[in-house]
């Protein structure tokens, strides 16, 4: 990438932002060093590792990289011969202890992040060269006493024989005659020597041997003879301590050297974890995003700030600056590539402008460097093979030749090398010389770059350049607002508007004589005049598509965010299936006997029974026994909050579909692709609304249905504090219930609600409830609420069956919904028919016509449910029945009336 861009938007201050987000040496340095790429894929995995590694961050943590260092030194001592110390042994035992950490913290990650998973293939096993340089060197290099036996022994006579001397010293020392001799009463060493300090008066009236004299003259050091013998052992002991640790280490050099490959590449792999570390803070710091990155396309940044400008302000805050004494970004939306290529920007001075180029150029860069970068979600950008830009600071009077000559020197190198994969950013064309000749140049300029094909934004104060942009296809205008009220910048970067210099507005603002400003006007060309006049022709009309596409990016923008996290709700649907199918997969294991714990009682309790058909347990609970319907045996896994919180997605998707084309475009998409998913989420919202709708009407002396034999009752009282009620059944025995025991939505005492009902009535008349009751058994006061009867509308009573299938005998029919039959047949499943009948086959491919969605017969649980889906060979399928979703085979299903005319339909 070209050197003086990088150097001109100061992409050394975003790595040196980079370098300190680094947790070791490794990272920092390859962050110091990072570069730009031009190779599309090499940027999208970069982009993407960096993605996962935020995603990382946000639900792990940071990779443990604590102890890891570069050890390139030590390792190279660390050859045999290459005299390496017990200090470069517990460096590069910290590093490999590092490397086994990060290692151990990628293998954990979730399996989707492929990218960072791959970082363990550098990551070897070190745990031997770990655990053999931990048993010989400390954490602080020093060697430690149990390296080997010889090494213990001998640091035990060591030990021996030093106190031996001490003893030896001090009594020499604690003598009187001995006393008066010495300089003071102490010992010191010389070398690996014991010694007594004596005055030099006193010489040679103590025994022994004279090793040196002070500095002044004044003291000798002399070793008794008493203990020359113990420090000549004291000396041996220490050479041999010395031959043992280097003995130690030269063991430990052979090991580490045959891994030396190994290590170099575990530390080349440790600093990019590092640095992509680094990378994924820096953006979650600065709330960053990824753009899409393409090899070819156009360029749309919206919301984009300048990223050591965000630097800046993070760094006040830390300093604890006042917010309204801190810099502003204000963020820039620039487009390029769609309805024009160069984009000439226009305004006054110290307006943006040249930050604006500095903010897309830095931005390219970061994200073609694999950084993140601070715009809005739904960026994108083409690779560009290069960034040339040329900004020129100097303006006065005395440079203006140099200046001009050396953007013309500049622009000149830019022209030869820019091509269609380019980006070229100019500042100030035409500017360092007469303004109509600086134009002549800059309209060739811009003739020649859009012969190229690249793409660019360019400065100016010429208003034969803001024309130019009118008069040539692939060429805009853009401008820098100013307030003309305050006199200052707003930054602000308004597309499809050239800007003006507003110098006489500024000078009659700043007290300019009316008459000298009227006068100024008058100077104006007529040229210019008609082109302003241009200008205020189409601002209008420019802004307002402009506002229009913004807002249709931002309905877009709002409509994928709604899509992305509805996505995440169906996720969590997913596993909350896949935890329930564990749990329902370990029902048949349970035994009489077993330990079962019942959330909805906080405590545990024996089972005695599971009746699947009904869908309870008895459970014996405190020398009691009760009947828990199966679904109170399932831990709370969150169904209800993400079954709230993906219909209040739903209802956003479907308001953004109507704000914008393209988000309503998104939206069906997202619709079809989950519509089943929302309604079957649908379906159990409107069952438990119809529950608490029949809860809130209920008053004592009502009957009701019941979740337990006989099926229904007459309510005696009701407890909604402790959400309780007793119950009066048909033998006159009081039953203490839970809420939720009445009007069951499921199970074999289910409520049914009165549109299935009158459907059952209209097809299954014969021998169900009571055809010559209005209403089917309902008071007009019932009927005109939407209540069901007591009786003859819920299961146990026998007056009618959920369903009737062909072939089949619903509990009752037969009989008229009286006599005998009806006591047998209550209660009980439906039975199967012969699985090889016609009517069975026939059967079998009318429900194999059904679409997911409509209603089915499940027979083993006598219960109506909503078909899911088919399994791939057909012969199970799906259902979901309350907050229930289940297995079931093909063959234990029938058809619903309604369904069956439908399913023919199909065929």
């Amino acid at each position: 990438m070209d050197s003086f861009t990088l150097d001109k938007v100061e992409f050394d201050e975003v790595r040196r932002i980079l370098s300190g987000f680094c947790s070791c040496s490794l990272g920092r340095q390859l962050a110091l060093r990072i570069t730009p790429s031009r190779n599309p894929e090499i940027i999208r995995r970069w982009l993407d590792q960096t993605t996962q590694m935020v995603r990382a961050l946000r639900d792990t943590g940071l990779p443990p990289l604590a102890g890891a260092a570069d050890v390139g030194g030590a390792l190279h001592r660390t050859t045999p011969g290459g005299g390496a110390t017990g200090e470069d042994f517990a460096a590069v035992a910290s590093t490999l202890e590092a490397a086994e950490n990060v290692r151990g913290f990628l293998v954990k990650l979730p399996e989707d992040l492929t990218l960072l998973l791959e970082f363990t293939e550098g990551l070897p096993d070190f745990a031997r060269e770990i655990e053999a340089i931990r048993r010989v060197v400390g954490p602080d290099g020093a060697i430690l006493d149990d390296a080997s036996p010889r090494l213990f022994q001998t640091r035990r006579e060591i030990e021996t024989v030093t106190q031996r001397i001490h003893d030896v010293m001090y009594s020499y020392a604690r003598r009187p005659e001995v006393g008066k001799l010495l300089q003071n009463p102490t010992v010191t060493l010389h070398g690996d020597r014991f010694v007594l300090p004596v005055k030099s008066e006193n010489r040679g009236r103590l025994p022994g041997v004279v090793h040196r004299a002070s500095n002044t003259g004044a003291t000798v050091f002399v070793e008794p003879e008493a203990s020359v013998e113990l420090n000549n052992r004291l000396n041996d002991l220490y050479g041999d301590e010395r031959l043992e640790i280097q003995r130690l280490l030269s063991e430990l050099a052979l090991r580490v050297h045959a891994r030396s490959e190994d290590i170099a590449k575990a530390l080349r792999t440790l600093a990019q974890v590092d640095m992509l570390s680094a990378k994924a803070q820096y953006a979650y710091q600065f709330d960053m995003t990824c753009p899409e990155v393409h090899e070819h396309g156009p360029l749309q940044f919206d919301d984009a700030r300048h990223p050591l400008l965000v630097d800046q302000v993070w760094r006040q805050e830390k300093q604890g600056v006042p917010p309204d004494k801190r810099h502003t970004v204000v963020p820039i939306s620039v487009r390029l590539g769609q309805d024009f290529d160069l984009l000439v920007i226009t305004g006054s001075n110290t307006g943006g402008k040249t930050v604006a180029l500095k903010t897309v150029a830095l931005l390219v860069l970061m994200a073609q460097a694999g950084m993140h970068i601070p715009v809005r979600r739904g960026a994108r950008m083409p690779t560009f093979g290069d960034v040339l830009i040329d900004i020129g600071d100097e303006q006065s009077l005395e440079q203006s030749l140099s200046t001009f000559g050396g953007h013309i020197k500049r622009i000149r190198y830019i022209l030869q090398k820019a091509d269609k994969a380019s980006l070229v950013l100019l500042d100030e064309l035409g500017s360092g010389t007469d303004p109509d000749e600086g134009g002549a140049i800059g309209q060739a300029v811009l003739d020649e770059l859009r012969q190229t094909g690249c793409v660019g934004m360019i400065t100016t104060h010429l208003s034969i350049l803001k024309a130019y942009a009118f008069n040539h296809e692939r060429v805009d205008n853009a401008s820098v607002e100013f307030d003309t009220v305050t006199l200052s910048p707003t930054y602000h970067l308004r597309l499809g508007t050239p800007g003006e210099s507003h110098a006489i507005t500024v000078a009659q603002k700043l007290g300019m004589p009316k008459r000298i400003m009227s006068m100024a006007r008058r100077h104006l060309s007529e040229q210019g005049k008609q082109f302003a006049k241009a200008i205020q022709a189409t601002t209008q009309a420019r802004e307002s598509a402009e506002v229009a596409r913004r807002d249709a990016r931002d309905a877009q923008l709002a409509a994928t965010t709604e899509q992305e996290a509805y996505q995440a709700k169906l996720a969590d649907v997913q596993r909350l299936q896949e935890e329930f199918e564990h749990w329902l997969a370990t029902l048949p294991e349970l035994t009489e006997g077993d330990e079962v714990f019942v959330p909805s009682l906080q405590k545990a309790g024996r089972l005695i029974r599971l009746e699947l058909h009904r869908q309870v347990a008895l459970v014996a609970a405190d020398a009691v026994q009760v009947e828990v319907p199966l679904r109170d045996l399932m831990p709370d896994l969150g169904q209800q909050e993400v079954r709230r919180q993906i219909a209040d997605l739903r209802r956003q998707i479907t308001e953004q579909s109507r704000q914008a084309q393209t988000a309503r475009v998104e939206a069906q998409r997202l619709q079809q692709e989950f519509h089943q998913s929302i309604e079957r989420q649908k379906a159990q919202a409107k069952q438990f609304d119809r529950w608490l709708g029949h809860i809130g009407r209920v008053k004592v002396g009502d009957e009701v249905p019941i979740a337990v034999k006989p099926g229904h009752g007459i309510v005696v009282e009701l407890d909604f504090k402790a959400l309780t009620a007793v119950v009066r059944t048909g033998d006159g025995k009081d039953e203490k219930l839970s809420i939720q025991d009445l009007f069951p939505q499921t199970g074999p005492f289910a409520h049914i609600p009165r549109e299935a009902h009158e459907g059952a009535q209209r097809g299954h008349g014969k021998g169900k409830g009571r055809p010559g009751a209005p209403h089917h058994g309902r008071t007009p006061e019932q009927a005109h609420r939407g209540e069901h009867a007591p009786q003859g509308e819920h299961g146990p009573k026998g007056e009618h069956a959920p369903h009737q299938g062909k072939g089949r005998h619903a509990p009752g029919e037969g009989t008229g919904g009286h006599g005998p039959r009806e006591d047998k047949q209550k209660d009980r499943p439906v039975p199967h028919r012969h699985p090889n009948s016609r009517s069975a086959r026939e059967n079998r491919d009318a429900l194999l016509a059904l679409q997911p969605g409509q209603p089915v017969f499940v027979v083993p649980f006598n219960q109506q449910a909503t078909l899911i889906r088919f399994a791939d060979d057909k012969s199970q399928a799906t259902v979901q029945a309350g907050i229930f979703e289940m297995r079931v085979s093909v063959a234990d299903l029938e058809l619903v009336k309604d369904t069956a005319g439908q399913a023919g339909q199909a065929k």
